[in-house]
């Protein structure tokens, strides 16, 4: 029997990084699933995530503060995260700094444009 997964898929609201997530989402139904706009993020999303998604379209978006707050102060050691956007390496690399104090494991490159069949292995090598 597989476990069910809480997880947790935070974008900075545009249209394209919305359409990643829910494919994300798609590719996971069967666990415990919350898409999340950073303008609606609240802490308490935050720590009960046993897997994370982070998206955006271009580094720094100011909806991303809060997010890059708690991330400073928040030990998420080991717990796997994958981070994507539509068509920035640049935003991919913020993402990446984004992550790195709070100890996320990334165990996948970055996910870069919205290739629904590389998705769904993408999504396989991040949460295992």
């Amino acid at each position: 029997m597989e476990v069910k997964r809480n997880v947790l898929i935070v974008t900075d609201g545009t249209e394209s990084t919305r359409k990643i997530g829910e494919k994300i989402a798609k590719v996971l139904k069967g666990n415990r699933v919350m898409i999340k706009k950073t303008p609606d993020l609240c802490g308490t999303d935050i720590l009960p995530a046993d897997v994370y998604f982070f998206g955006c379209e271009s580094p720094h978006p100011p909806s991303f503060a809060y997010l890059e707050q708690v991330l400073l102060h928040i030990n998420l050691a080991g717990r796997p995260c994958g981070l994507f956007s539509p068509q920035s390496l640049a935003a991919l690399q913020y993402l990446a700094t984004l992550v790195h104090d709070s100890e996320l494991a990334l165990k996948a490159d970055p996910f870069l444009g919205a290739k629904s069949e590389d998705l769904a292995a993408w999504i396989q090598k991040t949460i295992k």
